[in-house]
């Protein structure tokens, strides 16, 4: 087990470029720095502030009372009576924003009416006091809506952010927990549209949705509109009501005709930024094979796509527009000649005539935003349902429980109260200290992937794996040998037998115990975008110091080109390690395994080719990496072969035979044929 060599209080936390994933920490021979030590353990609590955390890690601050505080849900995520729930945490922001719309509201609805009365003295030649008190009520009433407008706004803003924050952290805390088959289904791209995109749509329509005539207020301002209007003059009132009517009329056209369109042009912009992030994501095949044209040529179906969905919805959009401006011009006509009418024949004040024209442009005004508002709601509408889909689709993995929240949720998903259990940096040494004690077994095991259950790639599989010996695993393309890492990761789990532990299920180990005792180097390391320190120290999130980091590289035969680097540990490695030669990569994927101290390697041998000198070093690291552990090796190279314990040789998802090199070798079988096809690669010895 890799220890830090510095003397206690001494090791301190290195800087880092651009975003840590991880944070390298103060050594835990004492108290860990506070600018990590919160996160981890907000992270953990059911009464988590992320305001706090985003504090905590830029500048050890405590968070004011009123930031956000992010509590986990008590039922299933984004279903109605959560929403509600998560809102209502926000009392004070939704009294404030209630208080201060109802006072918005009422100032505006009063200036029309105060207006009125001001044309009214002039026009009778009323004493100027008495013009002056109307003159100063209207002047206090249009200094104070601005100020009530910003309150209702920093309000309605505030809490919006805060539960749109806590519905993000929870979507992606759920997504996070699901099984691999959950990921197999649904690509990277929506799933990341749906933190971002969905949301953001959301966010837009609450930002939209707040100021003067849109929103709420334009509800309230078109509903008292038409009230105080009858209050005025009962005869006055329908002319100026024709532009509810009309709008009305319209706006429930144009959602119809709208729904299809807007949904095919959701769905063609899905498709756009999934063809952009493929293409981004793999240019360097797209490079090698010209395909600059064939992705343009995708690119543009879709953008065609969008096109014309958003030519329809633009020219609902313009019809939409001009009958609600043809409703308006003709209410204003109506009320012209109807009201002149009245006023001429002694039946109506002039004042209340200007009180209508007042009245007339702003319930034009509150009528607009109204429909805008209800397609914009729509819209907002429609990305939460597709995010509600999603959740109703899921399918948690219940070995994961205590990353979740409780609730209703999992008792109806799985059909009982859940059982909580430590998981990751929390998690127990029970799986750990099993795998240091006894062998790891396949018993009649019999597997098909969840998105091709009709097709067995496992079957009848008995393997046991002895503690601290190497077994490797060798077959052609397809026999079943990634399914057999894939199980042992628990990834998936066997429909037919069972997989165990010193004797016992893994049913009987939480997968963060799981975690902790199997340590994976795949065939193509996956690094993160962040620094070298950060990906070798991933495994051991705040867990591990400096020092550790170090003899983890120097392991692994990375220290010496890591020092190299103009930024030593620092150095970013770009997205996916692209940024570091391949060699470089399996190099720093070792030293992470070497950190985390897995007593159980699973190995999938490199089939890139490499120069002598980095292949030379990366079997160097792979000798210490399995010194000690029980290993299984997925080997593509002779010398694995000829060095390991046990050689399972698989062929059409079956174990064709097992034994030594010697023994299979005298077999004159399935082996054999593999040597004879060369299908194995000379390399150095393990």
């Amino acid at each position: 087990m890799l220890q830090c060599r510095l003397p206690p209080g001494s090791c301190t936390r290195q800087r880092h470029i651009g975003r840590s994933l991880c944070g390298v920490q103060r050594c835990r021979t004492r108290a860990p720095l506070k600018i990590r030590s919160e996160a981890q353990a907000e992270l953990h609590s059911s009464s988590d502030s992320l305001d706090k955390l985003a504090n905590a890690v830029s500048l050890g601050a405590k968070a004011s009372k009123d930031e956000w505080v992010y509590t986990r849900p008590k039922r299933a995520p984004l279903d109605n009576e959560y929403i509600l729930g998560i809102a209502l945490q926000h009392k004070q922001h939704l009294l404030m924003a209630a208080v201060t719309v109802v006072l918005c509201t009422a100032s505006n609805l009063a200036a029309p009416v105060l207006s009125g009365m001001l044309f009214e003295h002039l026009v009778q030649q009323h004493p100027m006091e008495r013009y002056a008190k109307v003159f100063g009520v209207l002047l206090v009433g249009y200094l104070l809506e601005p100020l009530l407008t910003r309150v209702y706004m920093v309000n309605v803003i505030a809490a919006g952010e805060k539960v749109l924050a806590t519905i993000r952290m929870e979507l992606f805390r759920t997504l996070l927990m699901q099984k691999i088959e959950f990921f197999d289904r649904h690509s990277a791209t929506a799933l990341q549209s749906l933190i971002s995109t969905e949301l953001d749509t959301i966010r837009t329509f609450i930002f939209n949705n707040c100021s003067r005539d849109r929103g709420l207020r334009a509800f309230l301002e078109a509903a008292g509109a038409v009230i105080v209007l009858f209050c005025l003059s009962w005869r006055l009132a329908p002319a100026v009501s024709i532009v509810i009517v009309v709008t009305a009329v319209a706006a429930a056209l144009y959602r119809r005709s709208t729904r299809p369109v807007e949904a095919a042009q959701s769905a063609a912009l899905q498709r756009m930024a999934g063809v952009a992030y493929q293409a981004f994501q793999n240019m360097r095949t797209v490079r090698s094979f010209a395909g600059e044209a064939l992705e343009r040529e995708r690119f543009q179906s879709e953008v065609v796509a969008s096109f014309a969905a958003g030519r329809q919805f633009g020219a609902a959009k313009a019809t939409f527009e001009a009958t609600n401006r043809l409703a308006i011009h003709l209410s204003l006509l109506m009320l012209y000649a109807w009201g002149g009418y009245l006023v001429s024949q002694g039946v109506m004040p002039v004042g209340v005539l200007v009180s209508g024209i007042g009245f007339t442009f702003s319930l034009m005004y509150a009528t607009q935003g109204a429909v805008n508002t209800l397609s914009e709601l729509r819209r907002a509408s429609g990305a939460f349902d597709r995010v509600q889909r999603m959740i109703q689709a899921s399918d948690p993995d219940p070995s994961m429980y205590g990353a979740l929240p409780p609730g209703a949720w999992w008792e109806v998903a799985n059909g009982a109260e859940p059982v909580f259990e430590p998981y990751a940096d929390k998690a127990g040494e029970a799986a750990v200290t099993a795998a240091r004690q006894g062998d790891l077994e396949l018993v009649n095991v019999s597997f098909s992937y969840p998105v091709r259950k009709e097709m067995a790639v496992l079957r009848d599989i008995n393997l046991q794996l002895k503690h601290g010996t190497v077994t490797a695993l060798v077959g052609r393309s397809g026999a079943g040998k990634s399914t057999v890492a894939a199980l042992l990761s628990r990834f998936y789990e066997p429909q037919v037998g069972n997989i165990r532990l010193a004797g016992r299920p893994t049913a009987d180990f939480s997968r963060g115990e799981w975690a902790r005792a199997v340590a994976m180097v795949s065939q193509e390391p996956v690094l993160f975008s962040g620094s070298i320190a950060d990906n070798i120290a991933y495994g051991k999130f705040g867990r591990c110091c400096m020092e550790e980091i170090q003899a983890a590289a120097e392991a692994a035969n990375a220290h010496e080109f890591i020092t190299e680097l103009p930024e030593g540990y620092n150095t970013l490695v770009g997205d996916r390690g692209t940024l570091l030669s391949g060699g470089q990569r399996q190099r720093i994927a070792i030293a992470r395994a070497l950190l985390k101290d897995s007593p159980i390697i699973i190995l999938d041998e490199a089939t890139s080719a490499l120069d002598a000198v980095s292949e030379k070093l990366v079997q160097g690291a792979i000798q210490r990496l399995v010194q000690g552990r029980t290993v299984l090796v997925i080997a593509h190279r002779l010398s694995t072969v000829q060095s390991a314990d046990q050689i399972v040789v698989m062929k059409n998802g079956r174990i064709a035979e097992k034994g030594t090199h010697n023994e299979l070798l005298a077999n004159q079988s399935h082996y054999s044929e593999l040597m004879s096809s060369q299908e194995m690669i000379l390399g150095a010895s393990v």
